[in-house]
């Protein structure tokens, strides 16, 4: 129909374009709405006059047609790469649609290199699929990358993606770090397959232990091509280099001209010459032409450039950055040196206000360095180039600063922590908040204050820290959090009794969460026995709670309620009546007595909430949902679900996300909605392929059977879509196919029936 459209369109003065996608539509009278509608639209719009585009959904369910691959493109507010195809062969223009890159756009022009961006993007398309680009910091590697990256962003169906890792000091998250870049849902090697997919990997040499399991990627994807800047080889098999030399003379010129704004002189070009026309030199020169004049910076950074190169044993044009970086700060005044060289200490940039409390940076102060090209900024954060980040360090050892200023940034990042209220003592005690956001921006220097305090023997502190966030590992990076204090733990031999028990129990609550049962309760039994012999009665009690929970996993409820019993202390809390009314609501339910627990289920709901207790608010919520799935009263089951999904959301827990989407699926299929149950459930496939969910994995193939009862090519297809779609875009999906406004107190539709 749409080729013989277009066919009769075709004698008319206009030429129509058209988009077909096959989905499954909200109905709005008159008007139809959804995801699927709008995915519609957008492949509409990406298409030219006479043009008609299908997605991949539309293209399976058709037979005997000549479709074009066009590959996988980016349509605005679709995150993830959707495939398209053409009807018929006749040649069009490029889609117009975003591009299948996360590419950074930088703000300043790019000059010269046009022989070296052709020689990469040759190397590339001549077959080399692990290609290095050598060179000192700051000889412009990675801006090069990033053009000849963008060269070819239409050459790979599947996209060109940029990885970012300045900041990454663990070779062991590389490989998370590119799944996060590229919105991975499965193992990398899975989700790469034979697709048609260039990874720009950026400042590999902070991370170069990864190099062979990147090298054995390669290997294992056939149609994958690595492009990265490394100060060193990774001398792996298979790698080609492309050394990164200084620019052109007049190239040279033309990039110190164009950032100073001024016009060509002889002094100018001696002085690029000096420089080894070296991209961060020039340009940290070409800022302070604003109080020098070129000849002036001449004379004055001559001598250290002579210095440098006789008396340092460095490789030239690392030294002439190094004379330029040097002189640059030496013409900073006393308090901008201060600052400068104690920014140095943030790991991925900071706030305004950390700026100040830490490194007496005021705004002026900063802005000041900001124009002399050493430090950047992006939105709310400050931040360094890592070669300048370097010098910076080394001047803060120099200054003898180093010490109190890490420590300083240790403690500041300490008191970030306890400000987060994530602790089981400050929930319990009803102060509780939402500092999860602040946590997970802060991450990096986090991090880097946690391994500086164990570097310098400061267990205690660090684990201090980390047992503050003990509701943060536990739902949003319970694998991070169990290593770290299990290091902890066994570094500390001196620690006091009652900090070591509660990283016990905050290892208990992240090894257990992580699905591992029997080290969790190991852990559990463990802390139980020294809150016991500290005496701490509402230790012990929240230990054998945790032991209850563990006896209704193995399904003794005689022993899990009468553990649950002796948990419960004369005159209980809201913490621990909370945990408890969800337990025996559990236990209830399975007993027959539903009206019982679903007012259990509500109470405990609503007193979590009262005290900021929200991962155990989404506990409750989502046993309630599960149960009124299972009795089929499916408006309650909405209900409940669309205010947990929201808090998981919120709080980030990964693992409640998808068994909120779980639970949707289930819905939708109960509701006779195969295609959105397969979406979902298929965006739950993907979660559990990289092995986030946990504690419910042993459950999931009965939800599967659920959902999947009424099997079929339709369901199929979606559950396809859906293993492609991010979590993210899943979650936002899923709330707005719910509708209505989320729900303040779910428990008192449960007491309305």
């Amino acid at each position: 129909m749409a080729r013989e459209g277009q066919a009769a369109l075709a004698r008319g003065l206009v030429k129509v374009r058209m988009g077909l996608h096959t989905g499954e539509p909200l109905l709005d009278p008159p008007k139809y709405l959804g995801r699927d509608v709008h995915l519609a639209a957008r492949i509409m719009s990406a298409a030219h006059g006479g043009q008609v585009v299908l997605s991949r959904a539309t293209s399976d369910s058709i037979d005997g047609v000549e479709l074009r691959d066009l590959g996988e493109h980016r349509l605005k507010d679709f995150p993830e790469p959707v495939p398209l195809f053409q009807l018929g062969d006749e040649p069009f223009p490029p889609l117009r649609t975003i591009s299948n890159t996360n590419l950074p756009r930088p703000a300043s022009s790019f000059v010269g290199r046009e022989r070296e961006v052709a020689a990469v993007t040759a190397l590339v398309r001549g077959g080399a699929r692990l290609l290095t680009l050598t060179g000192p910091g700051g000889s412009g590697k990675t801006r090069l990358a990033i053009e000849a990256a963008a060269e070819l962003v239409g050459e790979f169906t599947a996209g060109v993606f940029w990885v970012g890792l300045a900041t990454v000091h663990d070779p062991t998250v590389v490989e998370q770090t590119i799944e996060q870049a590229v919105g991975a849902q499965v193992p990398l090697a899975d989700h790469i397959g034979e697709r048609e997919l260039l990874l720009l990997l950026d400042n590999l040499e902070q991370v170069i232990d990864a190099a062979p399991e990147l090298a054995a990627l390669v290997e294992a994807c056939p149609s994958l091509t690595l492009l990265v800047t490394s100060r060193e080889l990774l001398r792996v098999r298979g790698e080609v280099e492309y050394e990164v030399l200084p620019l052109a003379d007049p190239d040279a010129a033309e990039l110190f001209c164009g950032r100073a704004q001024l016009p060509p002189s002889p002094a100018i070009e001696e002085l690029c010459r000096r420089l080894d026309n070296m991209p961060l030199a020039l340009e940290l020169a070409a800022a302070r032409t604003k109080a020098l004049a070129p000849q002036q910076i001449l004379d004055r950074l001559g001598e250290r450039l002579d210095l440098f190169r006789r008396g340092r044993d460095t490789e030239p044009r690392q030294a002439t950055l190094r004379a330029t970086i040097e002189w640059s700060h030496d013409l900073l005044a006393e308090e901008e040196q201060r600052a400068f060289r104690r920014l140095g200490v943030f790991s991925g940039g900071c706030t305004l206000e950390a700026a100040s409390d830490l490194a007496g940076a005021d705004l002026d102060t900063l802005q000041s360095l900001v124009e002399k090209s050493l430090v950047r900024h992006t939105d709310d954060r400050f931040w360094m180039l890592e070669t300048i980040r370097e010098y910076a360090l080394e001047q803060l050892h120099e200054a003898d600063e180093h010490q109190a200023i890490s420590r300083r940034h240790a403690e500041h990042y300490v008191a970030l922590a306890e400000s987060a209220r994530l602790s089981v003592e400050k929930i319990a005690a009803g102060v509780g908040s939402g500092g999860y956001a602040v946590v997970g921006r802060e991450q990096a220097n986090i991090r880097s204050a946690l391994d500086w305090l164990v570097a310098a023997g400061e267990i205690e502190l660090a684990l201090l820290a980390t047992v503050e966030l003990e509701q943060y590992w536990v739902t949003n990076s319970p694998a991070e959090g169990a290593r770290r204090l299990n290091e902890l733990l066994e570094l500390g031999s001196d620690l006091p009794a009652e900090l070591r028990v509660r990283a016990r129990r905050a290892l208990a609550g992240s090894t257990y969460i992580l699905g591992e049962f029997e080290e969790g309760t190991r852990h559990i039994e463990q802390a139980l026995v020294e809150y016991e012999q500290l005496g701490d009665d509402v230790g012990v009690a929240h230990m054998k709670f945790r032991l209850a929970v563990e006896a209704n996993r193995k399904g003794d409820r005689e022993r899990a309620r009468s553990l649950c019993e002796e948990s419960l202390p004369v005159h209980p809390d809201a913490f621990t009546i909370s945990q408890a009314s969800t337990l025996l609501g559990a236990i209830a339910f399975h007993e027959g007595r539903h009206e019982e627990a679903f007012e259990l289920l509500e109470r405990a709901a609503q007193l979590s909430g009262e005290i900021g207790f929200d991962w155990w608010r989404t506990n409750a919520l989502q046993h309630a949902a599960e149960f009124a799935l299972l009795l089929g009263r499916l408006a309650d089951a909405r209900r409940f679900l669309r205010e947990s999904l929201e808090l998981a959301k919120q709080i980030g827990d990964r693992q409640a996300i998808a068994y909120g989407l779980t639970m949707l699926a289930w819905l939708a299929a109960e509701e006779g909605q195969p295609v959105r149950a397969g979406r979902l459930w298929g965006a739950v496939e993907a979660e559990a392929g990289r092995g986030r969910i946990g504690q419910w994995e042993d459950e999931r193939e009965d939800y599967e059977a659920r959902i999947v009862a009424a099997d079929g090519p339709e369901l199929e297809r979606a559950r396809a879509e859906g293993r492609a779609t991010d979590l993210e875009t899943a979650v936002e999906l899923a709330l707005k196919s719910l509708g209505g406004a989320a729900l303040g107190s779910a428990s008192e539709n449960v007491r309305r029936r």
